[in-house]
């Protein structure tokens, strides 16, 4: 059996992206529910691309999603204040492996964390391209190291 990585840390990431939680976040269960998370995921790797406007989806470069993951350490409540933390672990000819982890209240111990693949493709064939010059050098602006 392989062991458990330990929780992502706050210090191991350099960009980060406030999440608003919703009512509709919440399940029955009174944390924030797991798919969720993929929707945070989401959120904060768009808003990090948006961030040095690429006109993604405007006839500029189109991105799909090849793979996503996520591990739970412990629950996120309603009245928590959540922040994403984002990091670039690889850069491919054509593809981003992001990685991903919440943190809560200001802690350094992340209750969630996973991470999130883009292949960057050709808009008119969907087939995969090779990154643009400009959204490698963004990309690689927040590119950290892992083990």
């Amino acid at each position: 059996m392989t062991k458990r990585l330990p929780p992502a840390q706050r210090d191991e990431f350099s960009w980060f992206a406030s999440i608003t939680l919703r009512w509709n976040d919440i399940d029955i269960f009174g944390h924030v529910n797991n798919a969720r998370y993929y929707e945070f995921f989401d959120t904060t790797v768009v808003g990090f691309l948006h961030e040095a406007d690429f006109g993604f989806g405007a006839g500029g470069a189109a991105m799909v999603v090849a793979e996503n993951g996520c591990r739970f350490h412990r629950e996120v409540k309603f009245t928590d204040s959540l922040e994403m933390g984002l990091r670039v672990e690889h850069i491919g000819t054509s593809s981003v492996r992001y990685g991903l982890a919440a943190f809560v209240n200001g802690e350094s111990s992340a209750p969630a964390d996973g991470h999130f693949i883009h292949v960057f493709v050709d808009p008119a064939s969907k087939r995969p391209a090779p990154l643009d010059p400009a959204v490698r050098s963004h990309l690689e602006s927040i590119l950290t190291l892992t083990a």
